[in-house]
């Protein structure tokens, strides 16, 4: 029988691991049927958002497929899936995790654009999303290869045949608070400059322009709202990723030998150490609920794609129809968290 503490965090772990997956899932292949249905116009704004949405759903997903393996870690009070599987799991929780905060801060400065810069937007040169999108993977590898390099299996003991085996990435001294003041600029200080500094932008120059906005901007069409779902996605960002790395400079701290400095227990700052590491994971798993799933415009033209489809009754084996029945399962499991009535504006 679990203990009732690992039953609880089992359970939130499930919880957070099936509304993120299918989530996740629903967003990802309502916009592949957008992006290969070839008679929705769509504007070339809202298909740039669209690609951006596209790669912060796959990165959020492959973060959240990282929760059964700790779940098995959980359970089975040890690491049993090996050295590779040790490697994929530091390699695609971290890059992932760096890439998601990449791409929101990305969109962040794309939908300045397009609510503050909506006609000076296109008179430049487009940079190739695809391009950009590569050159911030190459990046985020190379930030995170020194946790990817050092992790690896340990053995803490064995008992009667019974190997318990954990799964660490145990930087070096001379390289750990080195890489947790770089990380943690990159990943949380620099976002947070640039989302803040976009959001408060968007925010006053909407008040500024209520009536011109409504005249001459097509993503504005109801200001209040605007203003209501910028700030609630950037509460919602700063409030899963604030603690986790207040948690983690506490635990360098720790580490680097400032403890009078430091008024925490120990075993204080391992619970708040447990406790902050869950909420990137929340941060994937609500991505897509307020990015996607409180998008009015995604809603309308997934529906729009959807209802012209089943109108001209596409064969079962083809791509879209498949995609199609995939979807009425996903939606059928996300309906709670899909209103149309509330406008999300990128």
């Amino acid at each position: 029988m679990y203990p009732g503490y690992l039953i609880v965090i089992l359970s939130v772990y499930s919880a957070v691991f099936f509304i993120g997956f299918l989530g996740n899932i629903w967003l990802i292949l309502t916009l592949v049927l957008i992006r290969i249905d070839k008679k929705q116009p769509i504007t070339s704004n809202f298909k740039r958002m669209n690609q951006y949405l596209l790669s912060l759903s796959v990165a959020d997903l492959l973060v959240l497929c990282m929760i059964p393996m700790l779940v098995s870690y959980f359970i089975n009070g040890g690491w049993k899936l090996g050295f590779i599987m040790c490697k994929v799991f530091w390699t695609v929780e971290n890059v992932n995790k760096l890439l998601s905060v990449a791409i929101l801060t990305i969109m962040s400065f794309e939908r300045y654009l397009g609510i503050c810069k909506p006609f000076n937007q296109h008179s430049g040169a487009q940079y190739n999303i695809a391009h950009l999108l590569l050159t911030t993977i190459v990046f985020t590898i190379f930030l995170c290869s020194p946790i990817i390099y050092y992790s690896d299996t340990v053995v803490l003991a064995e008992y009667a045949g019974d190997v318990h085996v954990s799964c660490n990435s145990d930087l070096p001294d001379d390289i750990l608070p080195y890489f947790i003041l770089y990380m943690c600029a990159f990943g949380f200080v620099i976002p947070m400059i640039l989302i803040s500094s976009s959001s408060i932008l968007i925010v006053k120059h909407v008040r500024r322009n209520v009536g011109s906005l409504r005249r001459h901007s097509p993503l504005i069409t109801r200001p209040n709202r605007v203003l209501r779902s910028i700030s609630a996605v950037v509460v919602f960002h700063f409030a899963c990723w604030t603690p986790f790395w207040l948690a983690v400079l506490l635990t360098l701290i720790s580490t680097a030998q400032l403890t009078q400095f430091l008024t925490i227990s120990p075993t204080t700052l391992a619970f708040m150490r447990l406790i902050t590491s869950f909420l990137p994971y929340i941060n994937s798993a609500g991505n897509w609920i307020f990015y996607a799933a409180l998008n009015r415009k995604i809603q309308n033209t997934s529906r729009a794609v959807i209802e012209r489809h089943e109108r001209l009754s596409i064969r079962p084996n083809d791509a879209s129809g498949m995609i199609i029945r995939a979807l009425s399962i996903t939606r059928k499991v996300s309906r709670p968290f899909i209103r149309t009535s509330t406008e999300s504006n990128l």
